[in-house]
């Protein structure tokens, strides 16, 4: 292989590789940086669909997005469900809608090694939809919920491949109302309820 070509698979190879985490430290606003590069890529997860049901009121409507990381992991796996390790810089994406479809908050997980071993090194974040902060790093209650799918290194499956029992989702969301729709999915999918 000449030089030049040794070149262009390097540069090739670093373009994949998250700028925000190659280098510079994690900040909320690094991992905003990559959301929005996801956005503007309409990066959709592989096995998502766009405006997929969401569980609760204030989330109607979901997109899942992730990156080329997150992506190889599952295809290598053979798909979201079999993926039991994501490598350093997955990001996964959740963008939460209204039932207008408007936008109501962004919530993502970014893997970082050497981050937090016992949860599986997943820096948590959540955002308004215009990029402010309302949670990062290690958030118990994200932390707590996906503790659930520990087989598939933290990550569910998008619905109605996995879905929470309504005793368990009214545990995480006491305050919130459940989604009309995703009642229904619970009733035509019993068995994709996460035990």
């Amino acid at each position: 292989m000449n030089a030049r070509r040794v070149v262009t698979v390097a540069v090739l190879i670093m373009a994949e590789i998250p700028v925000a985490w190659a280098a510079a430290p994690v900040t909320p606003a690094s991992v905003w940086r990559e959301v929005q590069a996801l956005q503007r890529q309409h990066a959709i997860m592989p096995g998502s669909t766009p405006y997929q049901w969401g569980s609760r009121t204030i989330d109607y409507y979901t997109v899942d997005l992730s990156n080329a990381a997150t992506n190889r992991a599952m295809a290598a796996a053979g798909g979201i469900r079999k993926t039991t390790k994501y490598p350093n810089g997955a990001l996964l994406v959740k963008e939460n809608f209204n039932k207008d479809k408007k936008e109501t908050g962004v919530t993502a997980m970014l893997k970082l090694s050497g981050f937090d071993a016992a949860d599986r090194d997943w820096v948590m974040a959540s955002y308004t939809p215009d990029g402010h902060v309302t949670g990062f790093g290690k958030i118990k209650s994200c932390i707590s919920c996906h503790v659930m799918v520990k087989r598939a290194d933290f990550v569910f499956a998008p619905p109605p491949r996995q879905l929470l029992s309504q005793a368990v989702w009214h545990a995480f969301f006491p305050a919130q109302r459940m989604s009309p729709a995703y009642v229904a999915l619970l009733k035509k999918h019993p068995k994709a309820i996460v035990r």
